[in-house]
């Protein structure tokens, strides 16, 4: 079974657990620079056993561990380990804290004769414990560590755009291990059966060679050291105070970034305030007309029913007496009782007024709590605009200072990178006299042919078709004909040598085989750990953008970018395993249907900012 990768999850004394979730198949991890996505695959690599500690960016100061969550042939699984590097521990089941009882202790460095350490853990999951490569063409062997497998499943932004091969890292010592880790997992064959012999002749000649080379090599590394960084032996102590001095500077630019942030996100607010204060003035001045012409229409009703108060009452004047025209008495009088109905008209009437007037007086209360409404929003409205006024002239006296502290920055930076770079040749010049006094102690052998070691033309034959079909699915431009050449170890595509192409196409080429390289071993139940790991493949691709000799049919067939096929193609085969894409390029429409997509949007205000 291939292991599967669950989570991913930092932890610290103070803070809560920030976790981000994988799926099988796709996956996706988009969004603004310096939001932790390139974090996140040099953290994905450490919790497999890489050896370097994580860089040490503010963000994650906070936390002082890391939980990968895996699912293997044993079930749900959580790995952790500490910030500060070490030993892991295996808990059980997908978890971010510990279970008391239930972990094992397994250790940073990879030992073949204990399988208490994470090279042998994952080794023994992907089917690959015990397993043996050569290190050199006269045979030597070791043990295979699952460093040497990572980089066929782990590939960061630096590698997947490099000139070098997709199955070398660019360094001399390491280029026959990892052929042989190639040939390994191409054919599920090892190298044990190998022996190591050198016959004396070639020995002399090629120690010989290889000193005068190394001689070579260490000369160069001396003049240019000699020229570059006469100050050899201050260079560790420089790099100390640079790294301090770029820290401080740093910290200065991020908090005067913080800072004109802050202003903005204040800025935003204070002019968002005094539209909706406008917007609701003008509401309530619409409210207040209304309420006059509600006021007008219940005075106009009040006289009216007054007029009708007033002439019952005249009618109702001697009613009670005797006639005056012909003298009869009031109970003899024909109108008796219509005088009785305008009575009761005139107590209606006197009710309805008295209802009429208590709703103006609710009315009369209501314009007085609008109108002081009113009176507050119009006394807020001045300190607003003195706020805002306040905020644009602090963001105008801050722009220089962040401008300052961005130029102070790229400076030491400048300063910084040159001091590395003399370290890494006093650091490749040691490299260099360890590998000679290596060579020169070296014994000849008895004489025998030395071993080939690598792939051999048929398996290399076929797994170039493999690759060929994933260009095709990707509607990689050309023929898409692969072959592969045994001098570089590298493809050659349409006659081309990958490496002679610019860096997005080196790019998506080298994703490309390793997409195969898993196909081609999950297709032929060959030992895999299951899932690739990408880290911007297509950031610097683009498709051709001369579509003249284009066919109508291949003109349509343009329309739709490398892009959207690469995504479509990897969500059609996510039964062969678990690929997570970091991306910096917007994803295709829908993607989210058919993949697991996370976006790291950069700002605290949509949706979720970054890794941490």
């Amino acid at each position: 079974m291939p292991i599967i990768l669950r989570h991913l999850a930092f932890t610290g004394p103070q803070e809560a657990a920030r976790a981000l979730e994988f799926a099988d198949g796709l996956n996706l991890l988009y969004g603004a620079s310096n939001t932790g996505k390139s974090f996140t695959t040099k953290a994905i690599d450490y919790m497999l056993g890489a050896s370097r500690v994580l860089p040490d960016i503010s963000e994650r100061r906070p936390y002082d561990r890391v939980w990968l969550g895996i699912t293997t042939a044993d079930g749900d699984e959580t790995l952790t380990r500490a910030l500060a590097g070490g030993n892991f521990r295996l808990e059980r089941g997908l978890v971010v804290e510990s279970a008391a009882g239930s972990n094992r202790v397994l250790g940073a460095r990879h030992d073949p004769g204990d399988d208490g350490n994470i090279s042998q853990f994952l080794l023994g999951h992907t089917g690959l414990q015990g397993k043996r490569i050569a290190v050199d063409a006269n045979g030597k062997k070791r043990s295979l560590s699952f460093r040497d497998v990572a980089r066929f499943c782990i590939v960061d932004e630096t590698t997947i755009q490099s000139e070098d091969s997709p199955v070398q890292s660019g360094q001399a010592v390491s280029q026959t291990a990892e052929r042989s880790t190639f040939k390994l997992l191409l054919t599920g064959i090892d190298d044990s059966a190998i022996v190591e012999v050198v016959d004396r002749k070639t020995f002399k000649s090629s120690t010989t060679a290889q000193l005068e080379m190394l001689d070579d090599m260490i000369a160069a590394v001396d003049v240019e050291i000699a020229n570059q960084f006469p100050d050899e032996e201050q260079l560790r102590d420089q790099a100390t105070r640079l790294e301090a001095t770029f820290t401080a500077a740093q910290a200065e630019l991020d908090a005067a970034q913080g800072s004109i942030r802050e202003l903005l996100d204040r800025k935003r607010k204070l002019g968002h305030e005094l539209t909706l204060a406008a917007g609701r003035l003008d509401d309530l001045d619409l409210s207040l007309a209304r309420f006059d012409q509600l006021d007008a229409v219940y005075a106009s009703d009040i006289q009216r029913l007054e007029a009708l108060d007033e002439a019952g009452f005249l009618l109702t004047l001697g009613g009670d007496r005797d006639c005056p025209l012909c003298g009869a008495a009031p109970g003899s009088q024909a109108h008796h009782e219509e005088l009785g109905n305008v009575e009761r008209v005139r107590g209606a009437a006197a009710a309805e007024a008295a209802k009429i007037s208590r709703q103006r007086e609710d009315l009369r209360n209501t314009v007085q709590q609008i109108t002081a409404d009113g009176q507050r929003i119009m006394d807020r409205i001045p300190g607003l605009r003195q706020a805002l006024s306040e905020t644009e002239r602090e963001l105008e006296r801050l722009a220089p200072a962040a401008t300052e502290a961005r130029r102070a920055v790229t400076e030491v930076m400048e300063v910084r990178d040159q001091v590395k770079r003399g370290l890494a040749l006093v650091e490749q010049r040691a490299s260099l006299r360890s590998r000679r006094e290596e060579i020169a102690a070296r014994k000849p052998a008895g004489k025998a042919d030395k071993p080939k070691i690598g792939v051999d033309g048929t398996t290399a034959h076929d797994f170039a078709q493999e690759v060929s079909r994933v260009l095709t699915a990707w509607r990689f431009p050309g023929e898409r004909h692969v072959a592969f050449d045994e001098g570089s170890y590298d493809l050659r595509i349409d006659g081309k040598l990958r490496s002679h192409n610019g860096k997005g196409v080196r790019a998506i080429t080298h994703a490309a085989f390793k997409v195969a390289l898993l196909l081609y071993c999950r297709n032929r139940g060959l030992p895999h750990p299951g899932f690739l790991v990408l880290d911007t493949p297509l950031l610097t691709y683009r498709d051709p953008i001369d579509d003249d000799v284009l066919t109508e049919d291949e003109r349509e067939l343009a329309s739709s970018s490398l892009k959207e096929y690469f995504f479509e193609h990897l969500a059609s085969v996510a039964d062969a395993g678990q690929f997570i894409v970091v991306e910096n390029v917007d994803p295709p429409p829908n993607l989210s249907k058919s993949a697991n997509v996370e976006i790291f949007s950069g700002s605290r205000a949509a949706g979720r900012q970054g890794l941490f």
